[in-house]
């Protein structure tokens, strides 16, 4: 990505080095530092987050792994991670393989919140769909929640709600175009 502007305590602008790559399983200690930190400052708000079991470091190796892992960087610290998966058996099981790249997990250190960078990377991941001549870029998330209405903002249409049958929260599926 390119350069952004930044204002510092001193209220001088800077120039951060603005970086999204997929990372190795070297990149998977910062991603679950970005997931804890984000989850837990849901979980204290009382908004819906991701267990712990959700965040075991057994499933962030094998995404890794997998090229699925990708990380934000300003001025070369981690700021904000995603998983960028080509199936999502769980939520999109009748989906044909190669139809659309499913978003999981996507996640900013609340240091950098509000900067842009949830955008970023929801705009990478259409670009890689791009890339990868995928059309679409499928996510699901809690329904009736500001995740919902952030990702609609950005082009995420609702396809369907679901109630999870493991703890009853009702979750929206969603997609949209990449090239918009």
């Amino acid at each position: 990505m390119g350069e952004s502007r930044a204002i510092t305590a001193t209220g001088l602008l800077t120039e951060l080095d603005i970086q999204i790559r997929a990372v190795g399983p070297e990149g998977v200690p910062c991603a679950l530092l970005i997931l804890r930190e984000a989850s837990h400052w849901l979980r204290s708000r009382c908004l819906p987050g991701w267990s712990d079991a959700e965040l075991q470091d057994t499933d962030l190796p094998h995404h890794s792994a997998a090229g699925a892992l990708i990380l934000g960087f300003a001025d070369a610290s981690p700021v904000a991670c995603m998983l960028l998966q080509r199936s999502d058996p769980k939520y999109w099981p009748r989906a044909m393989p190669g139809s659309a790249l499913y978003l999981h997990k996507l996640a900013v250190r609340r240091a950098h919140a509000g900067r842009g960078w949830g955008s970023r990377m929801i705009a990478w991941a259409k670009a890689e769909a791009q890339r990868q001549h995928i059309q679409r870029v499928r996510l699901d998330t809690w329904a009736d929640s500001r995740l919902a209405e952030f990702y609609a903002a950005h082009g995420f249409r609702l396809i369907d709600r679901l109630v999870e049958p493991r703890d009853g929260m009702v979750m929206c599926r969603m997609e949209c175009r990449s090239d918009r």
